[in-house]
């Protein structure tokens, strides 16, 4: 499959729409979610980047360099990217429950202010290098195959550590927790999961 019909496939995402991005570099992660985050950004509708990889600033300088225009996005509420200790490892701890309950909240905010939805993005990295991949693969089944929340999710995946870390139980079960997966790499596609 071409990048660029990836690229519209995530540009294209509803809310509810749970999708899991599988990549090998941070080049093919930007990519897609800086694409994903612009186009809802572009529609009227809020985004969140939860980031563990990089630090805020340098998601703000990779969103800059991509067009997407951080300061006018954040200044109106429409952009927020967050630090994952301010939102999944809190205190060295996970609560889903929280973290639920912060994507609904946050989702609120965003209706008040009259956008037309919410795209989220979270790397999650953090999540295995704090030991918790028992509890990422709960998190995951817990937002089900179609979120509850109505909003529109990518959860990001190095896939060298989830295979590394978590072994192919844990792709399968990752895989199956979400509607469709995102693959970036050699063979690079889009593969519905349902």
């Amino acid at each position: 499959m071409e990048k660029s019909e990836i690229l519209e496939f995530a540009r294209n995402l509803k809310a509810t729409e749970h999708v899991i991005l599988l990549y090998t570099n941070s080049k093919d992660k930007q990519l897609v979610l800086f694409t994903y985050l612009k186009a809802g950004l572009e529609k009227g509708e809020a985004a969140a980047y939860v980031t563990c990889e990089e630090t805020i600033e340098q998601v703000k300088q990779a969103m800059r360099k991509f067009s997407i225009t951080v300061e006018q996005y954040e200044k109106s509420g429409a952009l927020k990217v967050i630090d994952y200790r301010d939102w999944y490892v809190i205190d060295g701890k996970f609560d889903m429950l929280k973290t639920l309950g912060l994507w609904k909240k946050l989702l609120d905010e965003a209706t008040a202010k009259g956008f037309k939805g919410l795209r989220v993005t979270g790397e999650t990295t953090c999540f295995f290098e704090n030991k918790m991949v028992k509890e990422l693969a709960e998190y995951e089944r817990a937002l089900h195959r179609i979120l509850e929340i109505p909003m529109t999710a990518i959860c990001a995946y190095d896939s060298d550590v989830a295979a590394r870390e978590g072994g192919s139980d844990l792709l399968l079960d990752l895989l199956t927790a979400h509607m469709t997966a995102i693959i970036m790499g050699p063979r690079a596609g889009v593969v519905k999961t349902i």
